[in-house]
């Protein structure tokens, strides 16, 4: 009926002096052809369907059709003095139909004086659900700050840290983060009010996580420019390394890497590169080492016994101790990247600990995480295996070798393998040694 009023009003210069309320009186609905024609005789008072006023736009859209004249489509209706506008509320307030929010202003003002900030964030939600407040929006802006002042005291306890500042973007998403749950138990939703700016609800958990927190520190700007300058410096086998991981990164595609070479060669320089590119854009970036000293070289580096909490003692069958509701595991469920410097000096036990930890972490954030390796975590991995081993007390060149890690990667003729390099290693030096001496 409404469409075909749009269709009359476009065909029928007279109809379009009614009202769709008022059209009835001189036009009959024909529901056989599904067409508006004239009246001939009798009077006919139109009634529209009743719509809430906390139903939103359908309720402004109703009020429209009260008042607009000769509308041939849905614009006209949302257009007031040659100017059309987004919604239907905004015509409404065009026209002059709504009031301005003055007394809930007013209610705030006197509830600030005896009320705290959580029973103000109640009353604020208790407007925006039962009481026709005209611009949410407004009302927030005027008011946010009385919203907040409990919750940067709240959190200072919860982390255990009394000088934490705040930015108030952070502070104006937690309270619209503590609305929305307001809401929700009366199974409404800030979404239903277009205006209302919506939290960014996995800020919560980052506001709430100081090691999340930690990794999202760091200055974007000055990254990105130590990104410029490092970026241009790559030769061409570091770009193809860069280039691939940022593409496994970039798509979420996970992905174990590793960049073989000896010290001084640049894996550092690599690695400080791809850390600055990730950083820059607020990607997390776990960068580990094996050992203390190597650890110093990255950004922000640790060790990767104290990062992933990988037990002393190994056995084949070991995992690190990590909580699944730990802030730790939440990190490591964020990050985008790991990086791990020195890998081949570490046992083989404590990657598959940290493989089987990862598997346990990642099973809920993918159908196939649990079996892929690292959980499905884009992982790269450096190092040299000419350089240092793992060390095993009481153990030969055998012991050794089986305690490396790359019988995952070349499978179980290891021995054999590590073997043969070493001695191609120790007949090249010796080659070496005698050119220079005959020479």
């Amino acid at each position: 009926m409404l469409t075909q009023w749009f269709k009359a009003n476009e065909k029928h210069p007279d109809a379009r002096n009614l009202t769709y309320v008022e059209f009835p009186r001189f036009w009959v609905w024909k529901s056989e052809i599904k067409k508006w024609t004239m009246r001939l005789s009798g009077n006919m008072i139109g009634r529209l369907p009743f719509a809430h006023p906390t139903s939103g736009e359908r309720y402004y859209f109703r009020m429209l059709l009260h008042i607009v004249r000769g509308a041939t489509c849905y614009k006209d209706l949302r257009t007031v003095d040659g100017v059309e506008y987004l919604t239907f509320k905004d015509a409404c307030i065009a026209l002059g139909l709504l009031h301005d929010d003055n007394e809930w202003s007013e209610a705030l003002l006197e509830a600030n004086t005896w009320a705290s900030a959580n029973q103000l964030r109640h009353i604020f939600s208790t407007m925006l659900m039962f009481c026709e407040v005209t611009n949410p929006c407004d009302l927030w802006a005027k008011f946010w700050e009385i919203f907040v002042d409990d919750l940067h005291l709240r959190l200072r306890r919860e982390l255990g840290n009394m000088v934490l500042e705040l930015p108030y973007d952070e502070l104006k998403n937690m309270a619209l983060y503590e609305i929305e749950n307001i809401l929700n138990k009366s199974s409404r939703s800030l979404r239903e009010f277009p205006s209302m700016p919506f939290p960014m609800l996995r800020e919560r958990h980052v506001i709430v996580n100081k090691l999340i927190r930690e990794e999202l520190s760091y200055d974007a700007n000055s990254l990105l420019q130590e990104f410029q300058m490092l970026y241009v410096k790559l030769n061409t086998k570091q770009l193809l390394v860069f280039d691939s991981v940022m593409h496994a990164c970039t798509n979420n595609l996970g992905g174990l890497y590793f960049v073989y070479g000896s010290g001084g060669i640049g894996k550092t320089f690599l690695w400080q590169t791809i850390i600055a590119k990730l950083r820059s854009e607020q990607k997390i970036v776990l960068a580990v080492a094996s050992s203390r000293i190597a650890s110093l070289l990255l950004p922000g580096g640790r060790t990767a016994h104290s990062c992933f909490k990988i037990p002393i003692n190994l056995h084949e069958s070991s995992t690190c101790s990590i909580s699944m509701q730990s802030p730790l595991a939440e990190l490591i469920q964020k990050a985008h990247l790991i990086i791990w410097d020195e890998a081949p000096m570490i046992h083989r036990y404590a990657f598959k600990a940290v493989d089987r930890t990862f598997r346990d972490l990642m099973k809920f954030n993918g159908p196939h995480a649990s079996d892929r390796a690292f959980g499905g975590k884009a992982v790269l991995l450096g190092g040299d295996f000419r350089q240092l081993l793992p060390v095993v007390p009481k153990k030969g060149r055998e012991g050794i070798v089986a305690a490396h890690f790359i019988d995952r990667i070349f499978g179980q003729n290891v021995m054999f393998f590590v073997s043969l390099l070493t001695c191609v290693f120790h007949l090249i030096n010796l080659l070496h040694y005698t050119c220079q001496i005959i020479g």
